[in-house]
């Protein structure tokens, strides 16, 4: 714990300056204040992000995978086994993710948190990085111990610590049960009615959401989670996959360097980052708006505000992909674009 507040500690936030001064830029170039809209928006976002207006040349998606012990409590609509399938199909670019990052020449790599067994076959973009293999039913058990918990959030820190390579990130998950686990780390963060937080995942029928808002709310209530820490929470009824989102976005602060949230558990792990240090949220910038109805909760949570909504609720990160282009375009306006003066100059 001491070695994660120490790095929480060298955490800054963004750059202000840099983002005032992409301002001034953008409005001196050739068209109306403002009219560029999101896209000056997004430029002055990153370049307080990185202390500097400069392109986004390369970026970097980053999915965790595990396997999530609450399943056993009805609350998923697909067996455990399917996170191993998906998640193959993913490194193998057959999974939306892995089509969607191919076509746009995004990195994709994957890292096994916590899959139950081992995928045999080995792949260039497939790392292993668990320290156990799932968590436990959080109904009859903490999820993890509070030890497990910070480890894994580290893990998600190495990672990015050691991409240096990369200009900008994003992040996606694959687990099956993980909308129940984000749901209810949703619930015991804000305790807002379950109705706002809890929605149907991979497509459960009326009877399964049913029980896994009980599940929530008794588990919630089961450990008394209200008010507690973000770490408690996370490890009473959490995944392996949202602690190593979170040291994603831990990662991404402490080195000054954008990181995208796509979906609704993606977003989760951002809240509990911010919550656990509120300078993170300098860092972080929302893409896609998920139809699941605890979106909502979190980007009011958050107070930001996504730009692109594409009906979509698959996770994995496929909103956060999409979005490259135009964040990336976003930071060539004041790079490239010219003043009316130096337009001028150059036609006359």
């Amino acid at each position: 714990m001491k070695e994660l507040e120490e790095i929480l500690k060298s955490i800054d936030g963004g750059n202000k300056i840099a983002g005032k001064y992409c301002k001034e830029i953008l409005d001196s170039k050739m068209k109306p204040q403002g009219s560029l809209g999101i896209l000056e928006s997004l430029a002055i976002k990153v370049s307080e992000a990185k202390g500097e207006i400069s392109s986004l040349n390369k970026g970097c998606h980053l999915i965790a995978s595990s396997d999530n012990g609450i399943v056993e409590e009805g609350v998923a609509s697909c067996p455990i086994e399917y996170t191993k399938i998906v998640s193959q199909a993913m490194v193998n670019k057959i999974a939306a993710i892995g089509i969607l990052c191919d076509n746009l020449g995004i990195d994709l790599k994957l890292y096994d948190v916590g899959i139950k067994g081992n995928i045999e076959k080995q792949y260039p973009n497939l790392y292993i990085k668990k320290i156990i293999s799932g968590t436990k039913n959080f109904s009859k058990e903490k999820a993890m111990s509070t030890e497990e918990c910070i480890k894994t959030i580290k893990i998600g820190i190495e990672i990015i610590d050691g991409l240096k390579e990369y200009d900008f990130f994003s992040n996606g998950e694959m687990g099956i049960g993980n909308t129940t686990t984000s749901s209810a780390i949703l619930y015991a963060l804000t305790e807002k009615p379950l109705d706002m937080v809890v929605g149907r995942g991979a497509g459960l029928c009326d009877e399964g959401i049913e029980r896994k808002k009980r599940v929530i709310k008794s588990s919630c209530e089961k450990y008394d989670l209200f008010q507690k820490s973000p770490i408690e929470i996370l490890s009473s009824v959490g995944g392996l996959d949202i602690a190593t989102m979170v040291g994603f976005y831990i990662g991404a602060a402490k080195n000054k360097k954008p990181m995208l949230i796509d979906g609704f558990i993606s977003a989760v792990a951002a809240l509990v980052a911010v919550r656990i240090e509120p300078k993170i949220k300098d860092y972080i910038i929302a893409t896609h708006m998920s139809e699941e109805p605890g979106m909502k909760v979190v980007m009011e949570e958050l107070e930001l505000k996504p730009f692109l909504n594409m009906e979509m609720r698959l996770g994995e990160g496929t909103g956060a992909v999409l979005a490259y282009p135009i964040i990336k375009s976003a930071l060539e306006i004041p790079l490239r674009m010219k003043t009316k003066d130096e337009v001028y100059n150059i036609f006359k």
